[in-house]
C-alpha cells in the first residue's frame, strides 16, 4: 500500500475533498473542493492496485483536484454554518450563531464536546471557516504540495472510507 501524504479521521475534511455531499455537524451539505471525479484513469500502478478494487464499494469516495484547484478554493473565506448538540450548561456560548466556536470561553470544568447526536444535549450553531473546520490539512497539506511542482502539475487523489 502506498504512503498516505496525510491522514484524517475528520468527515468534514472527507466531505470538503472527496465531494461526499454530506451533512456532518453542519446545517447544509459541504461545499467539495471539486465536483466528485471519481478516480483519474492515469492513476498510478501503486494507487490503483490499492484503490481500483474499492472503486464499486459505496462507503468509498474518492475524487482528484489539482494544486492549483486547491489553493483557489477559499479555505478562509467560505463559511460553514456548524450546527450540534451540546451539554445544556454551556448552550448559552452559541447565542446569536457566533464566528468561531467558543472554546476559549467554555467552562474550565466542563470537558470541551460536541456531538451530532446527545440524548441530553441542546442544538447550537456557530460559524466557521473551512480552514477552522480541517485546520490541520490546510495549514500542513498545501504547503507540502507546494514543494512538489507546479500549481497545475501536482494532483492530489483522495479517499474516504465509512
Amino acid at each position: 500500500m502506498p504512503r498516505p501524504l496525510f491522514e484524517s479521521y475528520s468527515k468534514e475534511l472527507a466531505a470538503i475533498l472527496t465531494g461526499a455531499g454530506d451533512v456532518i455537524r453542519s446545517s447544509e451539505p459541504y461545499t467539495p473542493v471539486v465536483p466528485r471525479r471519481g478516480l483519474p484513469s492515469d492513476l498510478s500502478q501503486h494507487l490503483s492496485d490499492w484503490l481500483r478494487p474499492l472503486e464499486h464499494d459505496d462507503s468509498v469516495h474518492a475524487s482528484w483536484f489539482t494544486r492549483a484547484e486547491l489553493g483557489a478554493f477559499g479555505w478562509e473565506t467560505r463559511i460553514m454554518r456548524r450546527r450540534a448538540m451540546v451539554d445544556p450548561r454551556v448552550a448559552g456560548l452559541f447565542a446569536g450563531c457566533p464566528r468561531g466556536f467558543p472554546a476559549s470561553s467554555w467552562p474550565k470544568d466542563l470537558p470541551i464536546s460536541y456531538a451530532g447526536w446527545r440524548r441530553d444535549g441542546i442544538t447550537v450553531e456557530w460559524l466557521e471557516s473551512y480552514a477552522e473546520i480541517a485546520p490541520d490539512f490546510h495549514e500542513d497539506v498545501p504547503p507540502r504540495l507546494a514543494a512538489l511542482g507546479s500549481p497545475e502539475g501536482v494532483r492530489l487523489v483522495v479517499a474516504s472510507y465509512w
